[in-house]
């Protein structure tokens, strides 16, 4: 069950720093990074975490041993977008992080501590996703370029850097998580005009004439794709502000049900913090720095509120801006 937690000051998941004004009205979400976790001491439960942009610092709390931990990263005006998983294999979330005015790429993993590595790729305007093309739960970085749509993606066991996929178009939103099922990443695109969600499978290839197109939501809908009844298919998940309702579509049989959980001015996202193997409904609300959560297996609700500075955002929720 998820530990009790008083009155603290610090906290949950990680996020993007391109997004941050909620005073404006559209919110357009690029890419969901909820299906990676933040499992940062390798217990298998789920790690709260904020992060802070305006001074490149992350607060989280680890499962493990119930304490807090407050690390700040990087001095210099240049923003990072943390774009957290496990990408060196040993089960545990690795502090990975991009710079979009450069493209720049700095790692700290937690299979070789000590000085960050730091590569190159991406420019002003793509957008960081993580992937696993090879059946394992060790992820590489790739990048969607929406205004081509276009996605750079590494190659497994290849000499060749990376490979270029044609998927979705300049409104579109992102998203890289296993829906059929093989272990693999799919590459998923939202369109939100119409409502589609549209997978080029790792199953058939990638071939898009062999994908899947899915209609599911609408408009101004918050899409948060996970697997939320643990048969290890990303199911495609809407939380719709309008109506504070979550609209699920499982990838196994096609059913769908709805839960209706969070507040208006939320960020929706989900992660397993009990262990069972089904994530939790995690709403973030920025102005009161408050969190609620809801146990989909024993409807159990939850909430904390946390004393992190103004601007402050779950990391590993999703990537999204507004308009």
């Amino acid at each position: 069950m998820i530990k009790p937690v008083l009155v603290l000051s610090l906290l949950l998941f990680s996020l993007p720093t391109f997004l941050l004004d909620f005073k404006k009205d559209k919110l357009v979400m690029f890419a969901s990074l909820s299906n990676y976790g933040c499992d940062f001491d390798g217990d298998k439960l789920g790690d709260l975490s904020i992060w802070d942009p305006k001074t490149s610092t992350l607060y989280f709390q680890l499962t493990s041993d119930n304490k807090f931990y407050v690390k700040k990263f990087f001095d210099t005006e240049l923003s990072f977008q943390p774009v957290f998983a496990d990408y060196d294999g040993d089960h545990r979330t690795d502090f990975v992080f991009y710079q979009p005015d450069t493209g720049q790429w700095i790692s700290y993993l937690t299979s070789a501590p000590g000085l960050p590595q730091k590569t190159f790729l991406g420019a002003v305007n793509d957008y960081p996703i993580p992937i696993s093309l090879n059946g394992s739960k060790k992820y590489d970085i790739a990048l969607w370029r929406p205004g081509v749509g276009l996605w750079a993606l590494p190659v497994p066991n290849s000499d060749k850097p990376y490979s270029l996929h044609n998927q979705g178009g300049a409104s579109d939103s992102a998203f890289a998580a296993d829906y059929d099922g093989d272990g693999k990443s799919d590459l998923g695109i939202w369109r939100s005009e119409t409502g589609y969600w549209y997978i080029d499978k790792s199953s058939t290839g990638y071939d898009p004439n062999r994908g899947e197109s899915i209609q599911h939501g609408k408009d101004w809908d918050v899409i948060v794709p996970n697997d939320y009844d643990g048969d290890g298919r990303c199911d495609l998940v809407f939380w719709r502000p309008q109506d504070q309702t979550w609209y699920f579509l499982y990838a196994a049989n096609r059913s769908t049900t709805q839960v209706q959980f969070g507040g208006k001015n939320d960020i929706p996202l989900s992660c397993d913090l009990t262990g069972d193997g089904i994530p939790e409904l995690v709403m973030w609300n920025m102005s009161k720095k408050s969190w609620n959560i809801l146990d989909l297996k024993t409807r159990q609700t939850f909430s904390y509120k946390w004393e992190v500075p103004d601007g402050s955002l779950p990391a590993n929720a999703v990537l999204q801006k507004f308009e």
